[in-house]
């Protein structure tokens, strides 16, 4: 995977993704790949923005209206789901991206005693 995966192959159409959601700047899909879980989908802005710490305010609204969209659904088929984002040296494409993540392979929080 380059270093924007998402800009270079997935927004524009080069490598075939199931599109879950579209607005005019934003895109929810499912990896080709799934990362993680029993159902991984992914939200990002379709022009490039490095991370979380790039976004500004405008896009940010837009963005978090699709991941609530697409959360919104992972609760309804699911009972629950995962929303993440990484920065950093954990980020692994320099694309901010939000991961809605469902079942097997989530961070799982264990109540303490």
């Amino acid at each position: 995977m380059g270093p924007d995966w998402y800009c270079d192959e997935v927004i524009p159409g080069k490598i075939e993704v199931e599109v879950l959601a579209r607005t005019g700047n934003t895109l929810a899909f499912r990896p080709p790949l799934p990362g993680f879980g029993t159902d991984h989908v992914i939200v990002i802005p379709t022009r490039h923005v490095a991370s979380l710490l790039d976004l500004d305010d405008d896009l940010a609204l837009e963005l978090l209206a699709t991941v609530k969209a697409v959360a919104a659904q992972a609760i309804e088929r699911h009972g629950g789901c995962q929303v993440l984002t990484t920065l950093g040296s954990e980020q692994h494409n320099r694309h901010l991206h939000w991961h809605v993540a469902v079942g097997r392979g989530v961070a799982r929080f264990v109540k303490p005693d």
